[in-house]
């Protein structure tokens, strides 16, 4: 207080001396000088307020000017910034908007005013704009959404909305940015990606059912030959050709064997006879068998089928989630559950790893993160909605949860 009270004198002093300066310059100007009497002390300290009253005006003038400017530099940004921006109400109405907002939205400015800005948003995303403006107004930081804007005789509009409450926590201010291009090259991405799958598992198909026609065939007859050969040397054969002739004959058992699973792993016919839930248990025991991991499949009830491509999705999503256990996780044991609630299925992958930091998944896998990235386009390409809960030491959670629509 005693510093800001100084710092007032100290500015009224200057003033005044500015002033006295001022009036000693008129009064030489006209050939006056003081004698020192009353009247004229009087009209000395009138004439000093004068000039000082004329000062401050002018201060006040050239203030007034350059806020004026600031002002109007102010408004040109805000109005014609490429992103629109508005100042909603407690109830979402509202109370500013600029024109690039007005643009997005397809409507004049003054028309605006007091609108509910919750009428253009789409009805499928009405409560997602409802829960994200309640949180706004709880949250300390930015919050953010994105939202879908219809618009009368105009495209719909995907927008990403940007908003903090003020001070007074009455009001707050969003930011609208136009994704709908982005969003656009997203669906056509996803398109692609579904393709891509939908050739991978027809390519899989492809050569499961070439192996088996042509390989398996061949090995088959093979063996038979080899067999009718056997069965025809007689005692006093060479020992040499016996034993090349058994070695052979089992030569060709292993990779009579070797075909076969690589057709199971190609298009396990499990998965298309009876299911998910066999097809991740006989994948559960082959693994098991080959690499000494552990793998629990448990299921707190019976699973009713889903669609193929469900079923597929899951299924790869399973071998990439156990692949990268067995690669990363440094882990004996791994679970599988399928459970259903509320009309939900939840399928889960968990371990009790080294486990890793969930924002740093992009630069797993020797910096590819390619595993994660497939797993989360498979189950989103199905409707899912994936999750990757983890932490350093405490294990790996691989989640998909998608609406349960029975065949």
């Amino acid at each position: 207080m005693d510093s800001d009270g100084n710092r007032g004198v100290s500015a009224a002093s200057r003033l005044r001396g500015r002033a006295e300066e001022q009036l000693i310059a008129e009064f030489s100007e006209v050939g006056l000088c003081r004698t020192g009497d009353e009247p004229e002390r009087l009209l000395h300290e009138l004439n000093v307020h004068r000039i000082e009253l004329e000062m401050q005006n002018a201060e006040l003038r050239q203030t007034r000017d350059e806020a004026e400017l600031s002002l109007e530099k102010y408004t040109d940004l805000y109005d014609f910034a490429p992103v629109g921006y508005l100042t909603l109400d407690r109830n979402g109405d509202i109370s500013a908007i600029n024109l690039s907002g007005a643009s997005l939205l397809g409507v004049e400015r003054p028309r605006l005013i007091g609108c509910r800005f919750g009428l253009w948003v789409t009805e499928k995303y009405r409560l997602t704009f409802s829960d994200f403006l309640d949180k706004v107004y709880t949250s300390l930081g930015k919050v953010v959404c994105e939202v879908q804007l219809c618009r009368e005789g105009l495209r719909p509009l995907f927008v990403q909305v940007e908003a903090m409450d003020n001070v007074s926590g009455q009001e707050c201010r969003l930011a609208l940015i136009d994704i709908t291009g982005r969003k656009k090259a997203e669906d056509e991405l996803r398109s692609y990606a579904c393709r891509l799958i939908e050739m991978e598992e027809d390519l899989r198909k492809k050569l499961a059912s070439e192996l088996h026609d042509e390989i398996g065939r061949d090995l088959t007859v093979l063996g038979m030959n080899l067999a009718i050969i056997s069965s025809g040397m007689t005692d006093d054969a060479p020992k040499n050709l016996t034993a090349r002739v058994t070695d052979s004959s089992r030569l060709i058992e292993g990779i009579s064997r070797t075909v076969r699973g690589i057709m199971f792993m190609l298009r396990p016919p499990v998965l298309d006879d009876y299911g998910l839930l066999a097809a991740l248990r006989w994948h559960a025991d082959l693994f098991e068998k080959r690499t000494g991991i552990a793998i629990i499949v448990r299921s707190d009830d019976p699973i009713p089928r889903v669609t193929a491509e469900k079923e597929m999705a899951l299924f790869r999503i399973a071998q990439e989630a156990v692949m990268n256990a067995s690669k990363h996780a440094a882990t004996m044991e791994v679970t599988i559950s399928i459970s259903r609630d509320n009309g939900m299925l939840r399928f889960m992958i968990s371990d009790d790893g080294r486990g890793f930091t969930p924002a740093s998944f992009e630069h797993i896998q020797g910096g590819s993160g390619w595993g994660i990235k497939i797993m989360r386009e498979r189950a989103e390409l199905i409707g899912g909605n994936f999750q990757v809960d983890s932490a350093p030491g405490k294990g790996t959670v691989v989640s998909v949860s998608l609406p349960l629509e029975e065949r």
